[in-house]
């Protein structure tokens, strides 16, 4: 049974006539009649009462026709929704992030990517940046949010956004109250901070931070999560240094000291694979160019 004996079918169920029936799909009448005799053998119900003087549908017929209707309602949604997909106007965009972009700018980026594109869904997945990047190979992720610099000749990377870093420590450490504590009375203290593997420029820029302040952060704990860290840190394990935005995440028992005069920014770009695009991921990508991410876009902002 192909698609063309259901729409000879449906068409001559509509006019009820062999001749007619026969104009409207430019076929000659005795290949229509063969046609429906050959699909009546297939199902094995007749479809059709003929007389000379008329053609009705038989029971199978009004139950069949019923059936076919439906089929060609479903193809026509199906063909709506192909094009709407064409035009980037449904859809669906999986997300890879870093952690930390979730206390940033993914939630402003996401909300207005819902406000301008409702019927385009999101799927999120926090990943790491190697995990991101093999994702974004493999065609697990569509756009990856992640930390940069890092070389991936072969996706396509562009930043958005930079911000500062913060030293973190417990509420209780006897530099907490102070108005700028100097790095360097940390230098013995354990210091928490993240797995390399996890953030290679994150761990990067923190390692110059410390260096730049004449010592390197003796490691207490390490690990891939920013809750982990500002836990540890609560619970005056260590300090530890993170990007600013985790300062708004988090309402537990540790100070934040923005190190805004340091020239050290945790910088995040947006990674895509050319091979492995759409409309959709298009459509995206233009509310993340279209946003300020409150005055510090990387890319708006020039290379340091």
């Amino acid at each position: 049974m192909e698609l063309r004996h259901l729409e000879y079918f449906r068409v001559l169920a509509e006019e009820l006539h062999f001749g007619r029936a026969a104009r409207r799909l430019f076929i000659a009448q005795p290949p229509l009649s063969r046609q429906i005799r050959n699909l009546e053998r297939e199902l094995g119900v007749e479809l059709f009462e003929r007389t000379n003087r008329h053609v009705r549908l038989t029971s199978f017929g009004e139950y069949f026709r019923t059936e076919v209707d439906q089929v060609f309602g479903r193809l026509d949604e199906i063909k709506s929704h192909l094009n709407l997909m064409k035009e980037g106007a449904v859809g669906q965009v999986r997300l890879g992030y870093v952690g930390a972009v979730m206390h940033s700018i993914l939630p402003a980026i996401l909300a207005e990517f819902r406000r301008r594109q409702p019927r385009i869904t999101t799927g999120l997945f926090e990943l790491t940046n190697e995990g991101q990047v093999a994702a974004l190979r493999n065609g697990g992720i569509d756009i990856g949010f992640i930390r940069t610099p890092i070389v991936v000749p072969d996706l396509q990377v562009k930043p958005v956004y930079a911000e500062t870093f913060s030293l973190v420590l417990p509420n209780r450490h006897p530099l907490a109250g102070s108005k700028t504590p100097p790095l360097k009375k940390l230098e013995a203290e354990p210091f928490i901070g993240f797995m390399r593997e996890c953030a290679p420029p994150l761990v990067d820029a923190i390692t110059g931070i410390c260096l730049r302040a004449g010592f390197s952060p003796r490691v207490g704990h390490s690990t891939s999560q920013i809750n982990t860290i500002v836990r540890l840190v609560e619970a005056g394990l260590g300090w530890s240094i993170l990007p600013s935005s985790v300062s708004r995440a988090y309402d537990v028992r540790v100070r934040f000291f923005e190190l805004a005069s340091l020239p050290e920014r945790a910088e995040l770009s947006v990674a895509t694979n050319p091979v492995r695009s759409s409309p959709a991921v298009a459509k995206f990508l233009e509310v993340v160019e279209s946003l300020d991410f409150g005055g510090k876009p990387l890319a708006r902002r020039g290379k340091r």
